[in-house]
């Protein structure tokens, strides 16, 4: 490129860069004149290396991220809790004496008796939780927040050291592959879904419309494309079709099999996975390379683990339109859009020593995204002891060449595996029989594995690789010797390659205190049969700084007397509700210039929609294309509409509308989303009060609406609807998911599920019906006496364990100082109350009443008055102690004078209490008060939640928080099971309803 030409384009980009200023400009005014409107995010968490959730829901608000205060708190073992509906939240952090409270009406927060106001418009109120601005989470707790939007995550960096680390730490040595090292396995029971003849399938449609107009001709062309999934003739199905305009034969592939991590497929096989139909071969290191096409494989290989022993292929189907990009230890390595079969392919992605961590980032050209999540570790790959596993290929690619391929693996002893393999595959115009052989070992500081490779036709290969880490750097080095070898890797050229050197080197510099900076190095050298050498070196470095992500690739190549040097830079920033991106190829040969340059914009405007423009220029041609484009990503259907401009005259116009459409078995109606449904799983989740305790929802019985659930412990955005049944979709499918019940979400403190959770087996296109029983629970109370030298007194720390008629432990409590006790969470049945006999013949005691038989019906009623009796082994003998009625708690009560609305409604509104707990009967927080000799200090009032009655218990009126903190503090265990929290009398009196009149039962002091 001349001088000249360089200084124009230079004026050029200039003024393209003031354009982007000024846009961000405007765009910066807008937000200080109007509130923005709130983009929705999924993030990934994570703490130090650990992932602690692989989708927490966040808001982008202007230039603030709200993150859920209450999910991230659990997330991190922070004591804090959220009551969205009050917009309240209390608890401490790290320890007791750093209490915390947040007031959302009066835009106030208290942290340790230190009290601040805040800009209420930085909290966002949903139903789930209280969504807090990034900056004001980052001042409140000793906590670092960095969200890169690029790769839709959340670091968090502790200030001060957290209990979770230390446990992760401990946890991280174990961990398995393809999950996050903070969630832990709850034990929940699997759900076994049927496959089913014919099941209704989930469906993602794209039509597409374009129109080129040029000064010689004008183009029309118009394309649909169809994507489904669901059982077929009891296996998963898959159908891909797509037709044009101006290609009117339709492009048609189907697959079925069957996926399950178990290995109980086809009996004594034990095969985790089989299929047949259109599908893609693995590669195979040095001998071919993968390739689409019809076949059939079938294999017992785990699910989770890598392709091969260091590699691992990341494929898939994507919608037309759609690109992929793949993060590796969060660093960006490789993009690419959907090809013509509506597919992605990451080939052998090389595995280091030590973690390795992948993440796809998808991006649909409406805006619309999606983030899936995979780690290795190399030992991962090692086989057991004794273990046998195998993967057979039968294929023919889509030019007709046949492959067969079967590779087989044996565990020798904890560190050594050995494998073997037959395969045919094209080797330039021919086809080749290769047979292979290696052996692996996984020691503490290294992997060292060995590979022979001998051709049908006499050639042959050897390999060595050695892979280890060094100062936290990860290291790869292997040499390669061919003999006259021919493959599909290695063409047989007049030169044939002799020896391939090569070393790659992964880690990370540090930048900062907390920041560093992701690098990568690789080298190949090979040398020929001539005595020439062809070299390949290529060096990667990333970056997220200050809300900007750089990552710039140089690659230098020297092949014989020819040599090359080019390089990629790419940049994106966010700014307020505006995106930028930059890209910039450029090569340093012949004093350097720059090949191609582009630049992007999107802004946010409202409700999923969005506005794009983009330049780009191509320095060879040259040709500069200018485009804007209008989209809209969320609800239920996205559409999009754009346009080009060519400096060549060239117009393109075009229009893209898409649907993903799906099922609840439990609904007539149909399902319809902007974003892909048919590559993931869904669920349909009933929840109910079960009155009979059947575990079935029979005629009459209560639906629960507003009902939570997590899904692999993190809390999901969905609800329970009037019927109580919630869709969860877009589950990550050929993998256990756990889907929990959110305790917090239920309304009513004395329910409790039947079952915590359930475990299931996601597939693509189907519909999980799960079901999820709550019982009404009641509390049993008492007091554990000693007697000795005739007198009673209570004893604490005692241990009481409840057996149910099976003989079986089903629920613990231990005494407090008192001797007082209380055993929550009880449902209906008959059962055996006793002290515990191991810690009687630890201390020297026997129980003079014995175990206490006990009934409860289930309708919630608080059981009192269960006391027990110990006394010493040994000694005189105790005098007769008073009588006492075993069947007492079954006896009705004279109703004690009792605090209502009128006592709640008389106190100042400036001063705080505490609520002690909240129940949907009256009778329940009556006996709570009395049963807990509250009646002189605590009061009880009526509001309205989700249109059904709702009683609270508060304790105490104070003038300040610090005065209520402090009784907080003092409160006896027995009255803490609820975790209370702070309130202000404004607050309650404006929920209240006042009756005019006592309650029946209470009469006001």
């Amino acid at each position: 490129m001349t001088s000249a030409a360089a200084r124009h384009w230079t004026h050029r980009l200039a003024a393209l860069l003031l354009v982007l200023a000024d846009l961000v400009l405007s765009g910066a005014l807008l937000a200080q004149e109007h509130d923005p409107e709130a983009t929705f995010l999924l993030l990934e968490v994570r703490l130090d290396q650990s992932i602690l959730s692989s989708a927490i829901p966040a808001y982008d608000v202007g230039e603030h991220t709200l993150l859920p205060l209450g999910e991230l708190a659990r997330l991190l073992s922070i004591a804090i809790q959220t009551q969205p509906a009050q917009g309240t939240a209390s608890g401490f952090i790290l320890d007791e004496d750093r209490a915390f409270s947040l007031n959302l009406g009066e835009a106030s927060v208290t942290r340790s008796g230190i009290s601040e106001t805040f800009d209420p418009a930085l909290v966002r109120v949903e139903p789930d939780d209280l969504y807090v601005a990034k900056a004001l989470l980052e001042r409140w707790l000793p906590l670092e927040l960095e969200v890169d939007r690029s790769s839709l995550s959340l670091r968090a960096q502790a200030l001060e050291p957290l209990p979770l680390q230390s446990r992760l730490k401990r946890e991280r040595l174990g961990e398995r592959a393809g999950m996050g090292s903070g969630y832990q396995d709850p034990g929940y029971p699997h759900h076994e879904q049927p496959y089913r003849l014919l099941g209704m399938p989930f469906v993602d449609q794209t039509f597409a419309t374009e129109l080129r107009k040029n000064d010689a001709s004008t183009q029309t062309d118009a394309r649909y494309t169809a994507f489904l999934t669901g059982d077929l003739l009891g296996m998963e199905s898959s159908l891909y079709f797509s037709s044009s305009k101006q290609e009117p034969g339709p492009d048609v592939r189907a697959t079925f099999g069957r996926h399950d991590p178990a290995g109980n497929l086809l009996g004594p096989l034990h095969a985790r996975s089989f299929s047949f139909g259109s599908l893609s071969t693995p590669s195979v290191e040095n001998i071919s390379r993968g390739s689409s096409g019809e076949g059939v494989s079938l294999s017992n290989r785990p699910l989770t683990r890598p392709t091969s022993f260091d590699r691992q292929t990341f494929e898939g189907d994507l919608p037309p339109g759609w690109d992929v990009e793949l993060y590796y230890n969060d660093a960006l390595i490789e993009f690419q859009r959907a090809d013509a079969e509506g597919r992605y392919r990451f080939e052998d992605q090389p595995l280091s020593y030590g973690r390795n961590d992948f993440r796809l980032v998808f991006n649909g050209p409406l805006g619309q995204t999606r983030v899936e999540q995979q780690s290795f570790s190399l030992d991962q790959s090692m086989v057991k002891p004794g273990e046998f596993q195998y993967s057979l290929t039968e294929h023919r690619d889509d030019d007709g060449q046949a492959r067969s391929i079967s590779q087989f693996d044996l565990g020798l002893t904890r560190s050594l595996s050995a494998s073997a393999g037959f395969i045919r595959a094209p080797a330039g115009s021919a086809d080749e029989q290769y047979s292979t052989f290696g052996l692996r070992t996984f020691w503490q500081a290294m992997s060292i594995s060995g590979d022979f490779v001998q051709a049908q036709d006499g050639g042959s290969l050897a390999e060595l690789g050695l892979q280890t880490r060094i100062r936290g750097v990860a290291v790869d080095a292997s040499r390669t010797q061919l003999n006259a070898f021919n493959s599909e890797v290695f063409l047989d050229y007049s030169d044939p390659i002799r020896t391939r050197d090569e070393l790659r080197l992964s880690g990370s510099v540090p930048l900062g205190a907390r920041s560093r900076l992701p690098v990568a190095l690789t080298a190949t050298r090979d040398e020929r049969e001539s005595g020439m050498t062809d070299t390949d070196v290529s060096a990667r470095i990333s970056a997220y700084l200050y809300h900007t992500a750089l990552t710039n690739t140089l690659s230098w190549r020297a092949f014989g007397d020819v040599e090359q040097t080019f390089g990629s830079l790419q940049i994106s920033r966010r700014v307020r509700d505006m995106g930028l991106r930059g890209q910039v190829e450029y090569s340093l040969d012949s004093g350097g210039d720059i090949s191609s340059l582009a630049l992007s914009a999107d802004k946010y405007l409202a409700d999923g929609y969005r506005l794009t423009l983009s330049v780009a220029h191509a320095f060879e041609s040259p040709q500069t294309q200018y485009t804007a484009g209008f989209t809209k990503s969320l609800g239920r259907y996205g559409l999009g509409v754009n346009a080009s401009y060519l400096d060549t005259g060239e117009i393109i116009v075009g229009a893209q509308f898409f649907i993903a459409m799906g099922r609840d078995p439990r609904r007539s109606d149909w399902l319809f989303d902007a974003r892909p449904m048919a590559n993931s799983g869904a669920a349909s989740v009933r929840m109910f009060l079960d009155d009979n305790n059947n575990g079935v929802m029979d005629p009459g019985e209560e639906p629960l609406p507003g009902a939570g659930f997590t899904v692999n412990g993190g809390r999901h955005q969905a609800r329970t609807d009037a019927a109580g049944i919630a869709h969860i979709d877009h589950l990550p499918v050929r993998q256990y998911v756990d889907i929990g019940v959110d305790t917090a979400t239920l309304i009513d403190p004395q329910w409790a599920p039947e079952i915590g959770g359930m475990r299931l087996l996601p597939r693509p296109g189907g519909v999980a019906r799960l079901e999820f029983p709550v019982r009404m629970t009641t509390e049993i109370d008492g007091t554990v006496y000693l007697l000795e030298g005739g007198i009673e007194r209570g004893i604490g720390d005692l241990k009481l364990e409840l057996l149910n008629d099976q003989q079986q432990t089903v629920a613990e409590a231990t005494s407090s100082w008192d001797g007082f006790y209380i055993v929550s969470g009880v449902v209906a049945g008959d059962y055996r109350l006793r002290v515990s006999p191991q810690q009687l013949q630890r201390l020297g005691l026997t129980d003079t009443t014995g175990s206490r038989q006990l009934s409860v019906s289930g309708d919630g009623a608080f059981i009192s008055g269960m006391d027990l009796i110990v006394r010493p082994l040994s000694g005189p003998q105790p005098i007769q102690p008073r009588a006492r009625n075993p069947q007492a708690a079954a006896q009705p009560r004279a109703k004690a004078q009792l605090r209502s609305e009128s006592w709640v409604q008389e106190q100042p509104a400036t001063n705080f209490t505490i609520q002690l707990m909240a129940a949907s009967s009256e009778a329940a927080v009556q006996d709570y008060i009395e049963q807990h000799h509250l009646t002189d200090t605590a009061a009880y009032f009526r509001s309205q939640h989700r249109g059904s009655p709702w009683y609270s218990v508060v304790y105490g009126s104070f003038t300040s928080d610090r005065q209520a903190r402090t009784a907080l503090k003092q409160l006896p265990p027995t009255l803490t099971t609820a975790s209370p929290w702070l309130r202000q009398y404004a607050d309650i009196q404006r929920h209240t309803e006042l009756a005019g009149a006592p309650s029946q039962g209470a009469k006001t002091n």
